[in-house]
């Protein structure tokens, strides 16, 4: 996978935050915590389908194959919302306060894993359009990408490989998309203890010199690309 590390000196470029970007939510200063506030947002719902994936996780610490579920966020699943957890504040603010706004405003769209088992949630992923401009010479390439805006892992699942399948599932699902749109690039604003994660999935960081538009709370965020042209999709 190293040739697939395009991205150089030679092609200085941009990584653009939609503005209103994932993260605004960290200007709140509270997690929604009732039932009745969760509600008040907006009680409509999202049609939803079970969507397996596409293989099991090993879970040595409950000594069983976990199955999760890959779900569209709806209102129907409050109670599993709420009862998510996540050290990581700005990630559980916005998944209990601005997930639906966001997915009814078009800005993301975000899916809800399960452990098939006992239906609780164990985590969650939000994906948008994204974009890289790369300059070569004189010319300016506004190359579509997609980002992965929010990946969040519940507490009690960290660490068994929960995070490397939703990865794997995502990107096939960003595959069918290339299939009737073209799409060159996954994107991503790493935290640095996920670099090392993402690398491993074959992520590359953009130059140093590479000028970013950070959204709120991006900033201390590691920028990361995967050029789908020489990846795997794995289907």
């Amino acid at each position: 996978m190293n040739n697939s590390k395009i991205l150089t000196r030679q092609n200085p470029c941009e990584m653009t935050a939609v503005p209103g970007g994932i993260m605004d939510c960290i200007r709140s200063e509270t997690i929604i915590g009732t039932s009745d506030s969760f509600l008040a947002l907006n009680n409509s719902s999202f049609n939803f389908t079970k969507a397996p994936l596409s293989f099991p996780i090993q879970i040595a610490a409950f000594n069983r194959s976990v199955t999760l579920t890959a779900k569209p966020l709806s209102y129907h699943y409050e109670h599993q919302i709420m009862s998510f957890k996540s050290a990581c504040t700005p990630l559980l603010r916005f998944l209990k306060t601005d997930a639906f706004t966001y997915e009814e405003a078009g800005n993301t769209c975000t899916t809800l894993f399960f452990d098939e088992d006992d239906n609780k949630l164990v985590a969650f992923c939000s994906i948008k359009c994204s974009s890289l401009k790369v300059k070569g010479g004189k010319l300016l390439n506004l190359c579509p990408s997609v980002e992965i805006a929010v990946l969040c892992v519940d507490d009690q699942y960290r660490y068994m490989g929960i995070g490397q399948a939703i990865i794997t599932h995502t990107l096939q699902q960003i595959y069918k998309i290339k299939k009737i749109v073209g799409v060159q690039f996954v994107t991503l604003f790493a935290l640095p203890d996920a670099v090392a994660f993402y690398q491993k999935l074959n992520f590359h960081k953009l130059s140093k010199i590479v000028k970013i538009f950070y959204a709120l709370g991006h900033e201390g965020c590691i920028p990361m690309y995967l050029p789908l042209s020489h990846a795997n999709s794995g289907a």
